[in-house]
């Protein structure tokens, strides 16, 4: 919509996640004439949500010099934010891989030396030896277990860390997010029934069908329903939802003290992500090629046609489902060689986190390109979390028309698929079908 445009005065929110309760919030700063309702199926914080978990890693240390300027400052907003920074935990993340030549390795390397200027080299340590990635976390004089009693040989070899990075608890700062939005007179909240489809007529949007057939009328529908986004608006392969899985590991009151000051710790070769002990457990995932769950649906756009789409299966409508088992033997796999200790114990709980995932990495943030009302704030491709505090007045300047032209090409809703995704890496491979090879626990 041109500069010159009435702003709408009844937005729809479809979704109550970062995308939509920062978006949200951000409306009613700038437009507090405009009334805005927020629609989601369930109540936030959202339980098998993308932005719903217990913890989220917050960085700045990207490749891509954009995505690490924009992270820098949403940090900083963080920081100063008082109820949000109770939350933060800045124990810098250790980045690992194995060393082998491969395209992870490449991105380790930049990544580091990216890190080096955007951080400043105080805040970098560099662990050169597998004992040294080892005793970062298990302190000095600690050995690993011999690279030869490893199945496939050792992969956590080399690490840097960066202690500008922490962790957040992001349920309690979506509850923060949610809460600010509910004391705000221009906001509102339909909770408890999902969005069936959006309303068209003559190309137009005009508010949105409930699942029980009740309408809500609005000038104006932003999609940020993450991995739901794709039953909304046709998005081909322009946004994929991908589950990936997720574990968590009750730790002793003494695992709690001996670990509590480790970094989160990924490895680049292996896509395991471990995050430091909270509240009683570390959290495990794994950014493996993932898993899909494909359904046939009507298109969205042409009620004569179908459509099959990836659908996010969650712990909500499949309570009984676990993660499969080879997710389980790779992340075994790895606690062998560097958490040996919690290799063999059970997880406490697992699940199937679903991702709204991009071919690039890149968010989709953009005007419907052939519908004129639907706005899309989506595609968070794993990493849009640490955004919060500024994603939203983001997506308004691209509701304006005002987004720098740097952001409207890379979050453009026809975006050419160009590269990998290098911000959040998954293993290469094709996403296996969960039906397939989901496992249930009673």
């Amino acid at each position: 919509m041109g500069s010159q445009a009435p702003f709408p005065s009844t937005v729809i929110v479809i979704g109550a996640g970062v995308f939509g309760l920062s978006t949200s919030l951000a409306l009613a700063k700038r437009y507090p004439a405009t009334k805005v309702i927020v629609v989601d199926r369930l109540t936030p914080p959202v339980e098998d949500g993308t932005s719903v978990d217990t913890t989220r890693c917050i960085r700045s240390d990207y490749v891509d010099p954009i995505y690490a300027r924009l992270a820098k400052e949403a940090q900083k907003k963080i920081q100063e934010d008082p109820d949000l920074s109770r939350f933060l935990f800045q124990q810098g993340m250790t980045f690992a891989c194995d060393g082998q030549p491969s395209r992870f390795t490449k991105i380790w390397q930049s990544t580091l030396e990216k890190a080096k200027t955007l951080s400043g080299h105080e805040n970098i340590v560099e662990q050169q030896t597998r004992e040294k990635v080892y005793q970062r976390i298990h302190g000095e004089g600690s050995q690993p277990v011999p690279a030869s009693e490893l199945e496939g040989g050792s992969k956590w070899n080399q690490a840097y860390c960066n202690l500008s990075a922490a962790f957040i608890d992001a349920k309690e700062c979506i509850q923060i997010y949610y809460d600010r939005c509910m004391k705000t007179p221009s906001i509102s909240f339909r909770c408890g029934l999902a969005v069936d489809r959006i309303m068209v007529v003559d190309n137009r949007s005009q508010g949105v069908v409930l699942e029980d057939g009740a309408t809500i009328p609005g000038d104006m529908v932003i999609v940020a329903a993450g991995a739901w986004s794709n039953k909304l608006v046709y998005l081909g392969n322009r946004l994929v939802p991908i589950g990936h899985e997720v574990a968590w590991i009750k730790v002793t009151e003494e695992e709690q003290r001996r670990w509590k000051n480790m970094s989160i710790s990924t490895n680049l070769s292996t896509g395991l992500n471990m995050f430091p002990p909270y509240r009683g457990e570390i959290k495990i995932l794994r950014r493996s090629p993932g898993y899909k769950n494909t359904v046939t649906v009507a298109h969205p756009e042409d009620s004569t046609k179908q459509i099959s789409i990836s659908w996010p299966r969650t712990m909500v409508s499949n309570p009984t489902d676990t993660i499969p088992a080879d997710a389980e033997a790779a992340m075994r796999a790895n606690l062998r060689e560097i958490m040996p200790d919690l290799a063999g114990r059970p997880f406490d709980r697992s699940k199937i986190c679903w991702i709204s995932t991009t071919p690039t990495g890149d968010f989709l943030i953009a005007p419907h390109p052939s519908i004129a009302g639907i706005h899309l704030a989506t595609g968070g491709s794993a990493h849009a979390w640490k955004f919060l505090p500024t994603i939203g007045d983001l997506v308004v300047d691209s509701m304006e028309g005002s987004l720098p032209q740097e952001l409207v090409d890379k979050w453009a809703f026809r975006k050419e698929s160009k590269g990998k995704d290098e911000s959040s890496p998954r293993m290469d491979g094709d996403p296996e079908e969960l039906g397939d090879v989901v496992r249930h626990h009673l």
